[in-house]
């Protein structure tokens, strides 16, 4: 799926990577991080296993590392959301 959107938004498109075991979800990552999208992942203190997250950071292919927590946020800013009045 994630290698999907990368091709068909290309340095819109926006990946999140989260807790879990394995490596499953990096090459995705790549290649949206490869088409000059946004890349998020989870950081280690924040994961219950930490399997994913690692593998797109040991790849170099992560824009933003934060907890879990400020995952909503960093969405938020990295799409210009505002409020409305």
């Amino acid at each position: 799926m994630m290698k999907s959107v990368a091709d068909a938004f290309s340095n819109l498109a926006m990946g999140i990577i989260l807790t879990g075991m394995g490596c499953d979800g990096a090459e995705g990552m790549q290649a949206i991080y490869r088409r000059g999208g946004f890349t998020v992942g989870q950081d280690e203190t924040s994961c219950t296993v930490y399997g994913m997250p690692r593998a797109c950071a040991e790849l170099s292919i992560l824009s933003r590392v934060v907890p879990l927590s400020q995952i909503p946020a960093v969405i938020l800013q990295a799409t210009r959301y505002r409020k409305r009045a």
